[in-house]
């Protein structure tokens, strides 16, 4: 639409979402994601809902500071930007009730502050250079000079579903003025947790 047709002077980015829908895209989703398969699923789990966005970004625009649900690799296909990223299942950037209120439905973006930035990575990004961004790791983005073209393919795993799940329990415990539970490196393996949450969720609990 017209804020892709006048990218390069208004001062905003546009996100073309699911391209892998398109036949050409799916099979450049899929040949890009080949190869990390097998690495993938011995570590997190098999790569479940495989997805990819186009993200155009104008000259000097600035994505905030928030975190994503998927592994994320972003591809830098035109233009500059940096990305810095920050540790993930960090609680002083990511306290465990805005994790709660994410994976109920809430916003993505998180709070900034300016003591916040010695905590990340700042990663310059130049045509046909990549970077990976773990699940939930915050990070924000600063354009360069020039309009950005980035793909960014995206899956989820068990162990990022489980995570949802796990902190989704602690919502419904926290509301209830009950304990919460902590979540571990592999909340994958918290079966029993997991399974408490989808009977509640059943019952409508």
């Amino acid at each position: 639409g017209e804020t892709i047709r006048t990218i390069e002077t208004n001062g905003s980015w546009a996100v073309l979402k699911n391209v892998e829908r398109d036949p050409a895209y799916g099979a450049l989703l899929d040949a890009a994601l080949a190869d990390l398969a097998p690495i993938v699923s011995a570590a997190t789990g098999p790569m479940l809902h495989r997805e990819a966005f186009i993200f155009l970004t104008s000259p000097g625009s600035v994505t905030p500071f928030h975190m994503d649900p998927e592994h994320n690799i972003l591809l830098q296909i035109m233009g500059n930007k940096v990305m810095t990223v920050f540790p993930a299942r960090d609680e002083a950037l990511v306290p465990a009730q805005k994790s709660e209120d994410f994976h109920g439905g809430g916003h993505r973006n998180l709070v900034w502050q300016d003591g916040f930035k010695a905590r990340g990575t700042a990663f310059p990004l130049t045509p046909g250079e990549a970077i990976h961004v773990p699940v939930k790791a915050p990070h924000f983005v600063e354009n360069g000079p020039a309009v950005s073209i980035s793909l960014s393919v995206t899956w989820r795993s068990e162990r990022s579903v489980a995570e949802g799940e796990l902190h989704s329990f602690n919502a419904l415990l926290r509301k209830r003025g009950l304990p919460t539970g902590r979540i571990s490196a592999q909340p994958e393996r918290q079966g029993l947790r997991r399974l408490l949450y989808r009977v509640m969720r059943k019952l409508g609990v």
